[in-house]
């Protein structure tokens, strides 16, 4: 019997910061990386996922998969190298709590993996496949996850896309918005920001941006707006979700933990499109991402599902 989602894409290590006397700056060494996040936040939300990625035989390698094998979600189809080292985000904060990266990624184990390398027979066996355009971005990982993508098409399997814009590991903007359009015109579900909408589209309104790069293939979006909450779109409803308003220490992960959550309530329900559920899931899968703004770091921070029923019974949502 094969995993839910088999989630495909970058692996490396948030340098986030820690509070500090002036003029220093400290930071703690915390797993991540957006489909890694997401494939945690599954597994702690009990769904059965497999993560395919390649780390350096390294400490930050081995904090990231332990850290991923520590929630459930499978790491049997990691790669681990020894040619390549685990890759680093410096992540700085502003007084919002809003994020800069600094990225050091250059020949990085994530970026080096092939299509050689992936699981084919795991993909074909999932009911989703998972994956963002930031993968794109290196030549080999690029061709990795064109090939896992037609596999998932020649199989049959539902594609995931988060396109998880980071315009600081392109070459241009152009460039990246090519990449995101192209996962997108593959994708069965998709999760993508207001602000991305805007960037890849160059249409204001997020409902007119979507509906620019809406296609015959895709069931349902969920566009998140940050602290206002997020809106989800299939061909015959449109689903207004309130924010849910907390004290933010560091929106690292938020998105990844929206993602999670709401694969996860697509995939217990049988994937119900109806109103009715896709608010139900759409209110849960905000409450995860709003959990995870509270607290430092990403994939350490994804919620259980008994935490974020707590949080919102907390609330009264």
């Amino acid at each position: 019997m094969g995993f839910e989602v088999a989630a495909l894409g970058e692996l490396l290590i948030d340098m986030v910061p820690l509070p500090a006397a002036s003029g220093t700056l400290n930071f703690a060494a915390k797993p991540g990386g957006a489909p890694g996040n997401a494939a945690v936040g599954l597994g702690k939300l009990g769904r059965s996922v497999c993560m395919l990625s390649k780390v350096g035989d390294d400490a930050f390698g081995r904090l990231l998969t332990r850290t991923i094998a520590a929630s459930g979600a499978s790491i049997d189809h990691i790669i681990v190298t020894k040619q390549h080292r685990t890759g680093v985000a410096v992540v700085t904060l502003d007084e919002q709590g809003d994020r800069d990266f600094l990225f050091y990624r250059q020949d990085c184990a994530d970026a080096n993996y092939t299509p050689a390398e992936v699981a084919d027979d795991v993909i074909t066996q999932a009911r989703m496949l998972h994956v963002n355009s930031l993968v794109l971005s290196a030549p080999a990982s690029a061709s990795a996850e064109r090939h896992a993508i037609a596999v998932a098409q020649a199989a049959g399997i539902l594609i995931s896309v988060d396109p998880n814009l980071r315009p600081l590991l392109w070459d241009s903007t152009e460039a990246m918005v090519a990449a995101a359009r192209e996962v997108i015109a593959v994708a069965n579900v998709l999760k993508v920001g207001a602000d991305e909408l805007a960037i890849i589209t160059g249409i204001a309104d997020p409902i007119e941006a979507l509906e620019s790069l809406w296609h015959d293939g895709l069931r349902v979006a969920a566009i998140t707006c940050a602290a206002k909450g997020a809106i989800i779109v299939t061909p015959a409803d449109r689903v207004t979700i309130p924010g849910v308003p907390v004290k933010v220490v560091d929106t690292t992960g938020c998105g990844d933990s929206f993602m999670a959550a709401f694969l996860a309530g697509l995939l217990e329900s049988a994937f119900d499109l109806s109103a009715e559920n896709l608010a139900r899931i759409g209110g849960f899968a905000c409450a995860a991402g709003a959990m995870v703004a509270t607290v430092p770091g990403g994939m350490d921070a994804m919620p259980t599902r008994a935490e974020v029923e707590t949080f919102m019974a907390e609330r009264g949502l």
